[in-house]
């Protein structure tokens, strides 16, 4: 299949965003949606902002585009707004994935969804795409109901791609590891990052790569796995984060997560993947965490900051 229009939804969150410039290098003709706030794209295009909840004005705006292909980065990612508001997350993260797949099905696009490491318990990583999940929050139950719901839509021209956490830049400035941390220390507050909670990181320029190349693959179908190559603690991270900005590693708190657990409820503790068979079908390779690192920028709005507070504000050179 040859794409040559594709629909993003979910354009204003980071992975929305990152792939909608994806898809526009790629020179394919974009139609990016937003849930609410409208983002700019590449520095004339602006996403639409359509209810994801409202069925009608989604089939309507779908069948008049009439993409080749459609892909859905929408989520209510945080857990705790997951648990506030639970019945509206449902909506968004598991009817919206599912509306979207059988309207894609019904007009001959390819559908790609975008899930999450959360659909596991942290117990038994690294995990291939055909272990049994598990998972312990809200947000991890969401997530697997509507890879069910996407999956039992079609066998075909269909892929569910579960991530990990993501490094990247998006596009307000505050939802990235590295970003919260600026913003944080940018008010005077230290964050408390785990030694004891390991992720295996992912870009978002790279995932979007992925997703994109997986575009103009109709022969891998089906749920896969995505990641970078390494794993890693989330205060080791942060290290990490601050050793690229310049800044002293006394700026976060290094803390455990099993000292936490009745404030933060069940939480896994290790999530990782195997990314076979993926990763040898397709062009692009995962990426390294200090590769990763050196995709990061600090936020325009901070930069000022940025230049009187870092020891060595030499270590980032930023690209306007």
């Amino acid at each position: 299949m040859t794409c040559v229009k594709v629909a993003v939804f979910g354009a204003s969150g980071m992975l929305g965003f990152a792939v909608c410039e994806s898809v526009i290098r790629r020179g394919f003709t974009l139609c990016a949606y937003s849930n609410k706030s409208t983002v700019s794209i590449d520095g004339n295009l602006k996403s639409k902002s359509l209810p994801f909840s409202n069925d009608d004005q989604i089939t309507r705006e779908l069948f008049d585009q009439w993409p080749d292909a459609v892909i859905n980065c929408a989520a209510i990612s945080s857990p705790d707004e997951v648990n506030k508001s639970p019945t509206y997350a449902q909506d968004i993260n598991v009817e919206a994935a599912y509306r979207l797949a059988s309207i894609a099905a019904h007009i001959g696009a390819r559908f790609i969804h975008v899930s999450t490491d959360m659909v596991f318990d942290g117990s038994k990583s690294p995990y291939r795409s055909t272990d049994m999940p598990n998972p312990l929050g809200v947000y991890g139950v969401q997530k697997l109901d509507a890879e069910k719901k996407v999956l039992s839509v079609t066998d075909e021209n269909l892929v569910v791609l579960r991530v990990t956490l993501l490094n990247g830049n998006s596009p307000m400035g505050k939802r990235s590891p590295h970003e919260k941390i600026l913003q944080s220390l940018a008010i005077g507050s230290k964050l408390t990052l785990f030694d004891d909670e390991i992720r295996q990181p992912c870009s978002v320029e790279n995932l979007s790569d992925v997703i994109v190349e997986l575009l103009e693959r109709p022969n891998l179908n089906g749920l896969f796995h995505w990641a970078g190559s390494e794993e890693i603690s989330r205060f080791d991270l942060g290290l990490r984060i601050l050793k690229r900005f310049g800044i002293n590693s006394d700026q976060i708190i290094q803390g455990k997560m099993k000292d936490e657990q009745l404030n933060l409820g069940l939480r896994p503790s290790h999530l990782s993947f195997v990314l076979e068979p993926l990763v040898s079908k397709v062009r692009t390779r995962p990426l390294s965490i200090d590769e990763q690192l050196e995709e990061l920028r600090v936020p325009n709005e901070l930069y000022s900051w940025y230049r009187e507070f870092a020891d060595d504000p030499t270590c980032y050179v930023p690209r306007f």
